[in-house]
């Protein structure tokens, strides 16, 4: 397992700015016309630039292949804040890496319904464009991800998927423990008809699972699964797409193991939700509840789960 920095994310914006007058004097005119190289009255963003920023700060996720990649540095961004004060026309004009061009473009995308007092030129409302550089820095100065128990002692190579939960069964397994959930897939329509699992591994019997979480030749993006598993603490190990196996951990650094990967209790004769498992974001997984959306998708094809009495333990 690679190690990264994964410590203090600073993100930094410096602006500029050129305005754009209006044709009509009594009323604001987003229509491109006239163009100013300063404006008298800039735009602003309601409480200031300091909550601005905190907004952004706050919201910021650092792209977790940038962070293993140690990747820092700028994408240029622009957007208008036209003359009624709307956040528009938002582009990457110099960009860095697709992963943190991603995360500039879905920073100021929250940004598109806030509404600005505009900008003035001779008393008069007017669109001010924006070039907006937004620094990506790590602090080198933090401790790397520290190893874990399943880094040390991840389990057999080859390991064939456990058997799917057959929808006719009327009663669960008093030894094992049935969980079900559904498995947003990575690349979407494009993964084309190869399966995807994910590896867990048993924190309490040390037994490795595969479980199929996107079947064969099935190619849309969100696939249900049901299976039965060995009871005890399971933990997610590694997520197999159509391209490529990557490692599912959490980007906290610390000594214990919940630190670091995402675990879920099994418990025997038991049904359990464990969620949507969202793996469209590349080493930055989502786990989502839409349970009642679930049940009633599975409900007719599986008459026999108590899908009513399920426990609900989404990964954590």
């Amino acid at each position: 397992m690679p190690s990264f920095r994964g410590g203090l994310v600073l993100l930094i914006f410096c602006w500029s700015a050129a305005a754009f007058g209006q044709t009509r004097p009594a009323k604001p005119d987003t229509a491109a016309a006239k163009h100013y190289t300063y404006t008298e009255t800039m735009p602003e963003f309601p409480g200031g630039q300091p909550r601005l920023l905190a907004l952004i700060r706050d919201s910021l996720r650092y792209p977790p292949q940038a962070l293993r990649d140690g990747l820092q540095g700028k994408v240029i961004m622009a957007f208008t804040v036209d003359a009624t004060g709307a956040f528009t026309n938002l582009t990457v004009k110099q960009g860095l890496r697709a992963d943190l061009d991603a995360e500039a473009l879905r920073l100021l995308r929250q940004l598109a319904p806030i509404r600005w007092q505009p900008g003035t030129q001779n008393g008069r409302p007017v669109a001010v464009q924006y070039t907006v550089p937004v620094t990506f820095s790590i602090n080198h100065e933090s401790q790397p991800l520290q190893p874990d128990s399943l880094d040390a002692a991840p389990g057999p190579t080859i390991v064939l998927p456990s058997r799917s939960w057959p929808g006719g069964r009327t009663s669960l397994p008093a030894d094992k423990g049935v969980i079900y959930g559904s498995c947003v897939q990575r690349l979407g329509f494009s993964s084309g008809g190869l399966g995807q699992y994910v590896r867990l591994q048993n924190l309490t019997t040390h037994k490795v699972v595969r479980i199929l979480v996107k079947p064969v030749m099935r190619s849309r993006p969100e696939n249900e699964f049901c299976v039965a598993l060995p009871p005890g603490r399971a933990a997610l190990y590694s997520y197999e797409y159509s391209y490529g196996v990557e490692q599912v951990r959490k980007l906290h650094n610390g000594p214990a193991l919940a630190d670091t990967r995402y675990t879920f209790e099994v418990r025997p004769g038991q049904l359990h939700y464990v969620g949507t498992w969202d793996f469209r974001q590349p080493f930055q997984p989502r786990f989502q509840r839409d349970k009642a959306t679930l049940d009633q998708l599975l409900q007719a094809a599986n008459p026999g789960l108590p899908l009513a009495e399920a426990l609900e333990t989404l990964p954590k």
